[in-house]
């Protein structure tokens, strides 16, 4: 998750959609226990589940993971500002960038 953004509030976010997830599939786990069912077949199922959700998994992986990701577009979709959270040295690389490409 971390790969994704740098942004607490958004990993706050990812992390409670995943263990959202992670807690409907241990309470469903007692259910299936409690038909019970062969230990193959439960293990079957587990294994059907985790490659299922690869398969959901595999375009965020390869669409939105980066090696690396802007300050700008990290801060896209949130409150905060670029002075708010870059550091002094960043602030200033930026800042020289910017009036370069304005004098060329």
């Amino acid at each position: 998750m971390g790969s994704l953004t740098n942004n607490g509030r958004k990993l706050a976010n990812f992390t409670g959609f995943y263990k959202g997830i992670q807690s409907a599939g241990a309470a469903i786990a007692p259910a299936i226990d409690n038909t019970k069912v062969s230990y193959m077949t439960n293990l079957a199922a587990c294994w059907g589940l985790l490659a299922g959700s690869l398969v959901v998994a595999a375009p965020v992986i390869f669409l939105k993971v980066k090696d690396t990701t802007s300050l700008e577009e990290d801060l896209k979709f949130s409150d905060e500002t670029f002075a708010e959270v870059a550091p002094t040295e960043a602030k200033a690389a930026i800042l020289r960038e910017k009036h370069s490409r304005r004098s060329t």
